[in-house]
């Protein structure tokens, strides 16, 4: 496969950090992307370091949402469009 994989990772806690979570989390996926024939590049990781999940200012996460935007033929986000407009 000659596609790429995008890595979110995120751990919300300072103590998480220190305990380098997040580098677990990165070696799962990476391994679970090889494992299904996605290619890996540095430029598609979005990490979050010390954020909470109910925090809904997640810069690396809005990142990985304007790429997967950038990437998706718009009408398939048409039907969200519709539903606030209804």
């Amino acid at each position: 496969m000659n596609q790429f994989a995008a890595v979110y990772a995120r751990v919300s806690t300072l103590q998480q950090e220190q305990e380098a979570t997040i580098d677990s989390q990165e070696a799962e996926l990476e391994k679970y992307v090889r494992e299904k024939g996605y290619r890996l590049s540095k430029e598609y990781y979005f990490l979050e370091q010390a954020v909470s999940g109910a925090v809904l200012a997640r810069p690396a996460l809005d990142r990985l949402r304007d790429l997967a935007y950038q990437l998706t033929p718009f009408a398939k986000f048409a039907r969200f469009d519709e539903i606030g407009s209804g």
